[in-house]
C-alpha cells in the first residue's frame, strides 16, 4: 500500500512545475473524488449502476 500511495504521488508530482500546477491539480483531483464518492452513494441508494437497465420504467430510475 505504501509503493502505491508512493508511486501515485509521483505520478502526479512530475507534471507540476507551479504553485499554479499543484492548485489545479489539487482542484481536480478533489473534484473527480467528490464526483465517484456521489455516484457510488447513488449506484447505493438506487441498487443499480449507473447506465444499466434495471431501473428503467420503475419509478426509480436516474434522469
Amino acid at each position: 500500500m505504501q509503493n502505491a500511495r508512493k508511486q501515485l504521488i509521483e505520478d502526479l508530482a512530475k507534471d507540476c512545475r507551479t504553485v499554479e500546477d499543484i492548485q489545479e491539480m489539487m482542484k481536480n483531483l478533489f473534484k473527480d473524488t467528490i464526483q465517484q464518492v456521489f455516484e457510488a452513494e447513488m449506484e447505493d441508494h438506487l441498487g443499480y449502476q449507473k447506465h444499466s437497465s434495471e431501473g428503467k420504467r420503475t419509478g426509480n430510475s436516474r434522469n
